[in-house]
């Protein structure tokens, strides 16, 4: 077991992923120049996903003490500052995404599923309008479903605020969770949290992330079956998000799991029921197998996908296109993804929803880089969740607060 093991680990986190991460951004190069792939468009995002995952693994493998070098902080502040400029300067004037939702909040008036009806707006490849089902799950619906009905408008403007609005309410989140960091180290990330991106939509999965750390860090520090309950009910919550967030809570879920202890197995699947019956009371309005089959089953079938969006090579997909066998893609995904979350289960927590969180990302059929506010979000909470566990970097705290070992309290103890 890695968690036992930590030069293993050790070794992993600082030799094993990073040199992976290099190989893959290696092949997002040559896909760069190649570009040969069929109907392939925008490889430049397979190679912005590749640098972004390279430079959140440093940060979460790389010493907690940089975080007080003045320095560092100021550059981080500046390119936050810097990303929020180019962010606001680049908004497209009436994005796919607008008309996407535009569509339907015409269905839910009209009392139509949008997960069923077939009139849901799209792009294909070549800009042409296409009409499918809505493809993301329920609590990528209803927040935008409910703003819509407050300001009785929807256009990028409405969009771009509401995004704005919920990243930084996520970065807040973490600010407030590390009760005792010194807010100056945090507040130097806030920007590139909030403006980590606002053309598309991965507000959600963030702000259920900074819960979820939210939550599990309570829980480690005063533990309690209401605590194990919220955030199990909670997991339910996020995992109608987009997809990023399933794994985390897999790897939660396989870390409490312990075979050799029936109370503490019992208590686990008795959190994950109740995570899947609030997962299901959101899903009832529109269906159960009508959202799997708009979501999961979509986006695996690259062929149907394919027709109604424009695909963008990640690294796997990728792969099977240029062996020219693109049908193996989705057993070859799914079963390189249940290995990961195997090994990832094997890690202490942190690192191993950091490293099932890079394979999603470069097993998913296109490559996502709107998630590396999340990843980073991960990667900061894991940092400062390891910095209030060391006496070492005590000089991040208050005075005379009492640093415990919260951090082991994660890796397989009871407390997680």
């Amino acid at each position: 077991m890695l968690t036992e093991k930590p030069n293993l680990e050790h070794r992993f986190t600082h030799q094993i992923i990073p040199a992976f991460l290099l190989l893959c951004l290696a092949f997002s190069i040559f896909l760069l120049f190649s570009r040969n792939i069929p109907h392939g468009h925008r490889y430049d995002l397979v190679l912005k996903l590749a640098v972004e995952i390279f430079l959140v693994w440093l940060v979460y493998s790389y010493e907690p003490r940089w975080l007080g070098r003045t320095a560092v902080l100021i550059l981080v502040l500046m390119a936050g500052l810097a990303l929020c400029v180019y962010q606001l300067k680049t908004i497209k004037s009436e994005p796919e995404i607008i008309e996407t939702y535009r569509s339907v909040f015409q269905d839910l008036n009209e009392g139509r599923n949008p997960y069923t009806s077939g009139r849901i707006y799209h792009r294909d490849e070549n800009g042409q309008v296409v009409y499918h089902n809505f493809n993301y799950p329920p609590l990528e619906l209803y927040p935008y479903w409910l703003f819509y009905r407050l300001v009785k408008t929807w256009n990028v403007k409405t969009l771009t605020v509401l995004l704005v609005m919920i990243q930084l309410l996520a970065g807040v989140i973490l600010l407030l969770t590390f009760k005792k960091v010194k807010k100056i180290y945090l507040l130097a990330f806030l920007p590139l949290l909030t403006f980590s991106e606002i053309h598309t939509n991965p507000a959600m999965t963030m702000l259920s992330v900074a819960i979820f750390l939210f939550l599990i860090y309570r829980q480690a520090n005063q533990p309690s079956d209401f605590k194990r309950f919220l955030t199990a009910a909670f997991i339910g919550l996020g995992s109608l998000t987009k997809f990023f967030f399933l794994p985390l809570a897999a790897v939660y879920y396989l870390s409490r799991l312990d075979l050799r202890d029936r109370t503490r197995m019992f208590k686990t699947f008795q959190e994950i029921l109740i995570s899947a019956v609030v997962a299901l009371v959101f899903m009832l309005p529109f269906g159960p197998w009508n959202i799997i089959k708009s979501t999961i089953i979509f986006n695996l079938n690259l062929g149907e996908r394919n027709q109604v969006t424009t695909f963008y090579p990640n690294i796997l997909s990728a792969v099977f296109y240029l062996v020219k066998r693109p049908e193996l893609y989705p057993w070859v995904a799914v079963l390189i993804f249940l290995v990961s979350l195997f090994l990832a289960s094997r890690l202490k927590p942190f690192t191993g929803m950091l490293f099932i969180g890079v394979v999603f990302l470069f097993v998913s059929p296109t490559p996502e880089p709107q998630y590396f506010g999340t990843m980073l979000l991960l990667a900061l909470g894991a940092k400062l969740w390891e910095m209030e566990s060391q006496p070492a970097y005590r000089g991040f705290f208050a005075k005379n607060i009492r640093t415990e070992n919260i951090y082991s309290s994660v890796s397989g103890h009871p407390g997680f």
